[in-house]
């Protein structure tokens, strides 16, 4: 750790890509830190190549159709060059505290430069995640191979770093998988947000009764969504709204459309242009986290956007704006016209998101979470006034309290559900799943683990107790019905004031399905106040779905082939075969009767091996959560029809573009059908339009998961003991070893006792 002389404010160089929407991110930052007086800041900003830069980095005939020319990978190295040239110079002249940088991709080949000082990076993306999704081309079946060279050079820089903040949650499961593995504690989760005026000033007011304004944003018009929109305005609602068409494009004047093809990064005039808009559409299918969005959200806009990357996570479906299929301009065109006809509707919606963007958006906070983070590299983690969110300057926001609940109120499940938007990868530690679980299957007593930062929740162990026989035990909330365990953290001091907490309070875990990955398990070995046994009892199958993915880049024609046969034999046999998809509470209901008599049956079939969720005692915990998760935009059900009749489902829940699949379940009297295989060739076939990049398959192997698996990973049970209770580490295993060998005889005999013979009923 460096020291600083007292009569010198700390000097951080920020090191900016300076390409496309990082030039805005810059240009917020030096406004937020011009009021700044802790500590002093330069900035580095990326240029454009000169002739020879530009012949390096174009394009090869013939080779960039197959994406076999590896273009982006040199047009970065290109980059880099340059900046590492000019980095290496401002270091050399003293001076300078610590670095950020932004992106990784701006440095590549400095792992050594980094090295030699403290160096915060944060990034949107990874080579291997951005390759699927570059504008100006398309991914072939190269793309994925040749993306492991990015790796070459990303992976050094990324791992000289002290610390690297993720943009998105997709980015930080990138970050911590095998390709660049850096260990978990390194890597957070921050939004960078955006700067806006409105986030400290009022709103705009906007009369119901004008006629109403359509605002775009995008560099160029095509591959941002912006011709088709430009199409559905001059035939559908010419008469109806204005548009403004904020682009470097040259689109001729017309009654009704504005042009501003003069707007700069950082420009004031865009909040002016804000103020006078009523909707916002930004049909790009392309953008991972547009700052766009945000940029109209905070100035109280609705937005009609497409689900990619991290946009469902900006934009809230149905409360602050409208997610529909980009690719079609249909779905478009309806959000518009419901937006248009209903000015109450758009103000609401407009008011939900500015409140959104000010709770999760704000990047003068997600400023002050980088500066604490260089900060603590040069003055031991002192936090100064200035970067006091509450703006008191007491400096208690930075201190950590650690406390365990035994009842939810109202507020606790409200934090906690934010808490998730902000941090959660699974389903599994979202309230709607533990609190369901636990107020309609309820074991134990609650034991929520909760550290907080001031007044807001930044840290959360889902946990529960139960008796071992001998000992009292800490589980995951609804533990044993098909979920990977997961622990909330927004940063690494938050996770180790759970470890801690959770210690000194004495508690003994038994936590079943922990990824091998886990931060919670990394956590507790590296704290050295825990004995700690993990042992990997089972694996998830994974399918990765990139965008553009279809079924025949994951099986074989042949296999596709044997697929449509035994569709149109059953077709023949027995009526049309179809699939349905279930999203909104309003669909769950109606299908709720059909899922129900697949389950039955099923069960009816295997009543020995397999839990019905959907069965007598687990019901009422399934509707209530699978209607929790549709109601905020999470669950995903694939129904298999056979003339209208329901035969097979799979119910999956979403974060981000990451699917679980929780349940599925399928009539054996259509066995024939291979429902298993029919609802993941569905799944595959609509991942696009479900803004899904990955499914995740859940515990258990079995033929049909691994037929279509890309990858997976393992999942272990974690007994962890704090030190000074290690003698009671055998007791909690040879409890639990007791407990699976009762489990079984007092389920049959609870069988034998409600269900009488013959009757077939589920447990």
């Amino acid at each position: 750790m460096l020291m600083l002389r007292p009569d010198r404010k700390p000097r951080f160089l920020f090191v900016n890509e300076n390409i496309g929407g990082h030039r805005t991110v810059h240009s917020s930052l030096r406004k937020i830190f011009a009021d700044r007086g802790d500590i002093d800041v330069e900035f580095i900003d990326g240029e454009a190549p000169g002739p020879l830069g530009r012949l390096l980095r174009a394009p090869v005939p013939g080779l960039d159709r197959l994406d076999l020319d590896l273009q982006p990978l040199r047009g970065q190295l290109v980059h880099s060059w340059a900046m590492r040239r000019r980095v290496r110079r401002r270091l050399a002249a003293g001076g300078i505290d610590a670095l950020h940088v932004y992106t990784q991709n701006t440095m590549l080949g400095g792992a050594r430069i980094l090295r030699s000082i403290p160096t915060v990076i944060t990034t949107d993306s990874t080579g291997r995640l951005n390759v699927f999704s570059i504008p100006y081309r398309r991914p072939t079946r190269f793309t994925a191979p040749l993306s492991r060279l990015n790796l070459i050079f990303e992976r050094p820089v990324l791992q000289a770093a002290t610390k690297v903040f993720a943009n998105t949650r997709k980015v930080v499961d990138s970050l911590r998988s095998a390709d660049y593995r850096l260990p978990p504690r390194q890597v957070s989760h921050l939004e960078m947000g955006v700067y806006s005026p409105y986030l400290t000033e009022p709103l705009p007011v906007r009369d119901p009764a004008r006629h109403p304004g359509i605002v775009f944003i995008g560099t160029t018009l095509e591959r941002k969504g912006g011709t088709m929109l430009l199409d559905i305005w001059r035939r559908e609602l010419k008469d109806r709204a204005d548009l403004t068409l904020i682009t470097l494009e040259q689109v001729p004047a017309e009654p009704g459309l504005t042009v501003v093809n003069d707007l700069q990064p950082g420009d004031a005039r865009l909040w002016e242009i804000l103020a006078r808009a009523d909707i916002m559409c930004f049909p790009s299918v392309i953008d991972q986290a547009p700052n766009a969005i945000l940029e109209a959200m905070a100035a109280g806009l609705p937005v009609i956007a497409h689900p990619n990357g991290a946009v469902p996570e900006m934009v809230l479906d149905g409360e602050t704006g409208f997610l529909v299929d980009c690719h079609r301009r249909e779905p478009v065109a309806d959000a518009l016209k419901t937006l248009i006809d209903d000015p109450y509707l758009r103000i609401r919606m407009g008011e939900e998101g500015h409140r959104h963007v000010r709770e999760h958006y704000n990047m003068a906070d997600s400023a002050s979470v980088i500066v604490d983070e260089l900060l603590a590299t040069v003055t031991g983690g002192r936090r100064t006034s200035a970067a006091s969110p509450d703006g008191e300057g007491d400096g208690t926001a930075g201190i950590l309290r650690f406390r365990i609940h035994h009842t939810v109120d109202a507020e606790l499940e409200a934090q906690w559900d934010e808490l998730t938007q902000r941090c959660s990868t699974r389903f599994a530690s979202r309230p709607s799943y533990g609190l369901s679980w636990y107020r309609t299957l309820g074991r134990g007593d609650l034991a929520i683990a909760a550290v907080y930062r001031g007044d807001r929740l930044v840290g959360l162990l889902p946990l529960h107790t139960r008796k071992r026989v001998w000992v009292t035990v800490h589980r995951w909330l609804g533990h044993g019905l098909g979920t990977i365990g997961e622990v909330l953290a927004e940063d690494g001091a938050a996770l180790d004031k759970l470890v801690t907490g959770v210690r000194e309070a004495g508690i003994l875990l038994e936590l079943t399905h922990v990824p091998e990955d886990s931060p919670l398990l990394a956590a507790l070995l590296d704290s050295g106040g825990w004995t700690v046994e993990y042992t990997v009892d089972d694996h998830c199958p994974v399918m990765d779905v990139p965008r553009g993915t279809t079924p025949g880049d994951l099986r074989s024609a042949k296999t596709l082939k044997r697929l449509r046969v035994l569709r149109s034999g059953a077709a023949k046999e027995l009526g049309t075969v179809g699939f349905t998809v279930l999203r909104t509470p309003e669909e769950l209901r109606a299908h709720w009767p059909d899922m129900l008599r697949v389950t039955r049956v099923s069960e009816e079939a295997d009543r020995e091996n397999r839990l019905n969720l959907f069965g007598e005692g687990h019901a009422a915990f399934t509707e209530r959560f699978l209607a929790r998760e549709a109601r905020r935009g999470h669950l995903c059900v694939i129904g298999l029809t056979v003339d209208s009749v329901w035969v097979a489902f799979d119910v999956m829940f979403r974060t981000g573009e990451r699917a679980e699949a929780w349940f599925t379940a399928f009539d054996p009297a259509y066995g024939k059908l291979a429902p298993g295989h029919q609802l993941i060739e569905h799944s595959v076939r609509i991942h696009d339009e479900l803004g899904i990049t990955q499914i995740d398959q859940m515990i258990g192997r079995n033929p049909y998961k691994q037929a279509w698996q890309t990858s997976e990973y393992a999942v272990g049970t974690v007994f962890a003991v704090p030190v000074s209770r290690s003698g009671l580490l055998p007791l909690a295993k040879g409890a639990n070893g007791a407990s699976d060998v009762l489990r079984p005889a007092v389920g049959q005999w609870r069988r034998r006792v409600a269900v009488p013979a013959g009757e077939g009923q589920g447990t």
